[in-house]
């Protein structure tokens, strides 16, 4: 009986090892799948590409002016999203959707 229970409570741990490291491992990636693409403007190479895509909505972009300020949202006109291969608010006739894996 001892022994069962020995191997019981050894599968649980190991579950709950699993369980945990799962966990770790989405809170770790889930800005970058998750998060809306707002840089955090705290880089010279971010200052530098200064324009980025907003991943939630593709009518505005994220805009870096200034180290250590935050990035400011910002809409594209009407009848237009922002391409960011183009770096630019393009008609929607133009605009097409591209992955994020490729910025």
């Amino acid at each position: 009986m001892t022994h069962v229970k020995h191997n019981s409570l050894t599968m649980r741990y190991f579950i709950g090892l699993w369980l945990a490291l799962i966990f770790v491992a989405f809170a770790n990636c889930q800005s970058s799948i998750l998060g809306d693409g707002k840089p955090e403007c705290t880089t010279v190479e971010e200052i530098t590409t200064r324009i980025f895509r907003n991943t939630w909505d593709p009518t505005a972009y994220w805009s870096c002016s200034e180290l250590n300020v935050p990035a400011t949202l910002i809409r594209c006109p009407d009848q237009t999203a922002f391409l960011s291969s183009r770096k630019e608010c393009v008609p929607w006739s133009d605009w097409k959707w591209e992955s994020t894996d490729q910025q």
